[in-house]
């Protein structure tokens, strides 16, 4: 990605783009979850952006300040308008609506400011695996038990979203009511995926 080519420039080792993918995500970025190599910990809350930023510094030899690596790490993200609409339409009909994300401290910053989504449904509805209370990567349910905790709604009233389709197996599995998978396979799958939640 946009991220892995900007740290591969910056490498004084020469760590091409997939090198720096593998150093950073492991295997995992093949399935898209992103939750091995150097990032875990700090996924879960296991060390700070800093000591994070040192970590990746030292295994590709990065010609980078913090400030530098901020953003090529971060700055990577575009808003879907077209989910960011339903999302506003389902908070003015009253629906509850959280967000349970496998990310790190950097990116989320990032991904707010794009989507305001803190400000729209509170900054208690979304639940970062990096948060204090969360620590767990998905698909544990310890992670969903704390999604289930600050939303305060029973797990069967739970729709789960999630374009990983072993999470929403077991987003199933732990007792959430009903999950969609957005399928990034077929070009309409932000259609899909609205479809379906106005279905349910």
């Amino acid at each position: 990605g946009l991220a892995n080519n900007r740290l591969s420039a910056r490498s004084l080792s020469g760590k091409t783009p997939q090198e720096v993918s593998d150093i950073l995500f492991g295997s995992s970025a093949q399935s898209g979850q992103y939750n091995e190599g150097l990032t875990e910990d700090y996924y879960l809350g296991r060390e700070s952006s800093e000591g994070f930023y040192r970590r990746v510094r030292g295994a590709l030899r990065l010609d980078m300040s913090f400030e530098q690596f901020d953003t090529a790490w971060g700055d990577i993200f575009t808003l879907n308008e077209e989910i960011a609409r339903f999302i506003r339409r389902a908070d003015e009909a009253g629906y509850l609506q959280g967000v349970l994300s496998s990310t790190n401290p950097i990116h989320w910053k990032y991904m707010d400011r794009l989507a305001r989504v803190e400000e729209l449904l509170g900054k208690s509805k979304v639940i970062c695996t990096y948060h204090p209370d969360a620590g767990f990567k998905k698909p544990s349910s310890e992670l969903f038990q704390t999604a289930v905790r600050r939303l305060g709604v029973p797990k069967g009233d739970v729709v789960y979203v999630d374009d990983v389709e072993g999470y929403t197996d077991a987003a199933l599995r732990f007792g959430f009511g009903a999950s969609i998978h957005v399928d990034h396979a077929h070009q309409d799958y932000q259609r899909r995926c609205i479809e379906r939640l106005q279905e349910l």
